[in-house]
């Protein structure tokens, strides 16, 4: 709860100070899930705060959206409902159910820092990189890329159709 407080809080004086409009990623745990005032307290911060729920997006780990229960799909269609968007972090690292994630209610896939790390030497992870983009693309989601640190892998992933990218290369955390 703080660091989401701190977080919307922060990126509503970096825009008033001129920054821009930009979104801003919060990662959510397992046990913020089990909470069952989740989406409430997610929409007292962004009152709060002041920062519109689409410029806020939550990143969701494999292992939260593998639960099969249909609370956690409530809870992210539920969110998106209300604007905010919703990213599934470190994509392809765990063991995710294809056929499962085109009714998951997300916005974006995160490709974990690994892929793109050996992205330029094993080709099984340039591979699996183009495989996740195309996917992505088939199911209407945006891509990110984690973990970019040399212009070789960010001319690869931009020839591959990434639409964005974080890391070093691109600016220090």
């Amino acid at each position: 709860r703080w660091v989401l407080r701190q977080a919307c809080g922060e990126a509503v004086r970096w825009q008033r100070e001129g920054l821009g409009a930009f979104s801003l990623s919060v990662n959510l745990s397992v046990r913020q899930f089990e909470q069952h005032d989740l989406v409430d307290e997610v929409m007292a911060v962004l009152a709060e705060s002041g920062l519109p729920p689409h410029h806020l997006e939550l990143e969701i780990t494999e292992s939260v959206m593998m639960d099969k229960s249909g609370r956690m799909q409530a809870v992210l269609r539920d969110l998106r409902s209300r604007g905010v968007r919703v990213a599934i972090d470190d994509f392809g690292t765990g063991y995710s159910s294809l056929g499962y994630l085109s009714t998951l209610p997300i916005d974006r896939l995160k490709i974990d820092r690994s892929f793109v790390a050996s992205s330029l030497s094993e080709a099984n992870s340039s591979v699996i990189i183009e495989a996740v983009l195309s996917l992505a693309r088939s199911l209407g989601l945006s891509t990110i890329a984690e973990g970019v640190e040399t212009e070789a892998q960010r001319r690869f992933l931009r020839q591959q159709g990434c639409q964005q990218m974080q890391g070093y290369l691109l600016g220090r955390p």
